[in-house]
């Protein structure tokens, strides 16, 4: 079974996601969704993760879009989703205005990114501010490979299994792409090409998750700014041996991104 990926510790004899520190991610942010009208919950219900870019532009995977109506606004500055008393100030913001790439295909996931609009600009703060995009030629034209991103959210921890209240945070190693293509070659709906990159452990373990869809693959340069290199796509199950996370390439993209910064 595919899935559209949460951060989890595969069984207890792995070690688990860390959990994040308030402010680490300042641009992480959380995707509200309407419930249902049998809900006994209120308030929205948080299904997927998304990034910062701007002061009023939110960077997401294109199925945590596609066909949602009931996605209506973008929570940033959070840390746990369940609790008033963990010492973070988060904001919900509504959306305005929403675009999924024109070429997305929800059968291949390919082109898998969606911008979302703010209906009001943030202030920017030591706890929300944007990402930094990967715009200059010597990021675009790098692969990753062997780099170790930070992946972050409040997804499942194992496959099928309950979200996490806290946001967590892991490292994953990018792997080679024809690596990639050789774990995936027999899922005949997917595409491995240089619109994505993978990353994850080849003994499995640690991996993010449902519900992880949409979050920031993070690449922190020469140990300091932040860049946005990747978004939450899809991966078989969660962090099973032998099958990296796929993750849109933020760089493939980022022609796309700026002419619709408006």
């Amino acid at each position: 079974m595919m899935r559209t990926i949460h951060l989890l510790e595969e069984d207890s004899t792995t070690t688990p996601p860390c959990f994040n520190r308030i402010g680490a991610f300042p641009w992480l942010a959380a995707l509200g969704y309407t419930r249902s009208a049998t809900s006994t919950k209120k308030g929205p219900k948080f299904l997927c993760g998304a990034a910062l870019v701007t002061t009023r532009h939110v960077i997401t995977a294109g199925h945590c879009v596609y066909s949602r109506e009931d996605l209506y606004m973008v929570r940033l500055g959070e840390h746990n989703l369940e609790s008033d008393e963990d010492g973070a100030s988060p904001i919900d913001v509504p959306i305005a205005k929403k675009k999924i790439h024109e070429e997305y295909s929800p059968t291949t996931f390919s082109n898998d990114i969606a911008m979302l609009w703010l209906k009001e600009s943030v202030q920017t703060t030591l706890m929300i501010r944007p990402i930094c995009l990967p715009t200059a030629p010597e990021l675009r034209s790098m692969t990753f490979v062997r780099n170790y991103p930070f992946i972050a959210g409040w997804g499942a921890i194992n496959f099928n299994g309950p979200s996490s209240t806290a946001l967590l945070q892991l490292q994953v190693p990018v792997v080679e792409q024809d690596s990639c293509k050789s774990a995936y070659e027999n899922f005949h709906t997917t595409i491995i090409d240089d619109r994505v990159l993978c990353a994850g452990f080849a003994k499995g373990g640690k991996d993010a998750c449902q519900g992880d869809s949409g979050g920031p693959l993070m690449w922190p340069k020469d140990g300091k700014e932040y860049y946005l290199i990747g978004i939450v796509s899809y991966g078989y199950r969660c962090a099973e041996p032998g099958y990296p996370g796929v993750y849109t390439r933020i760089t493939a993209f980022i022609d796309w991104i700026t002419n619709n910064l408006d």
